[in-house]
């Protein structure tokens, strides 16, 4: 028999203990989200996608481990109508970006990895050099606290969706920031302080 402390919600797939249901928020936006997910990553316990992906349930997200589907899924994105979210050599700062810039974009990539694989894949996967980049000249303070950042301009990838989308679709995505803190909060809430950092 199951042990009931390891019951997951069927909705949120946390342990029941840590369900985090109340506070997901019901968002959409018009653009397209295509997140390219490094597999260490999905079995992190502090990463984000998972709680991006029941806030936005519309973002797609692919295992950087399955080639194929990721070949297949980039070649049939337009680069005309998508950006990558990432802050290589040549990327345009997404606030500078004007109203018919915007008005072209119908989708959004972003890479879920830490900055060394996220900087791998980019330099070996030729498909994504299609696409212009877009990076951040002004972004917010992060406020994904239990996980290390490089610095403090850093953001989880559900922040920089978040803001991503704000600054092309201008969608207000505060109730993703609010979701994330809160389930942050809940999830965390019995871990010592000294805990909440270990990568």
């Amino acid at each position: 028999m199951q042990n009931a402390k390891r019951v997951h919600c069927k909705r949120c797939d946390f342990l029941v203990s840590q369900c985090i249901c109340q506070w997901i928020p019901e968002l959409t936006t018009r653009l397209q989200i295509l997140i390219l997910q490094d597999p260490k990553e999905a079995q992190h316990a502090k990463n984000t996608v998972s709680l991006l992906s029941l806030g936005l349930p519309s973002v797609e997200c692919i295992s950087t481990a399955n080639q194929d589907r990721l070949k297949s899924v980039l070649a049939h994105k337009d680069p005309a109508k998508w950006r990558l979210v990432f802050p290589v050599e040549g990327a345009v700062f997404i606030e500078s970006l004007g109203t018919d810039s915007v008005a072209e974009i119908d989708g959004l990539i972003l890479l879920d990895a830490t900055w060394r694989k996220a900087k791998k894949l980019y330099f070996t996967e030729p498909l994504l050099h299609a696409f212009g980049a877009v990076c951040f000249l002004q972004p917010p303070i992060g406020q994904y606290t239990i996980r290390k950042s490089p610095n403090i301009q850093s953001l989880s990838t559900l922040e920089a969706c978040a803001y991503a989308i704000e600054q092309i679709a201008g969608e207000n995505m505060q109730p993703l920031r609010a979701f994330m803190v809160a389930a942050q909060e809940w999830q965390w809430r019995q871990q010592p302080l000294t805990h909440r950092h270990l990568d």
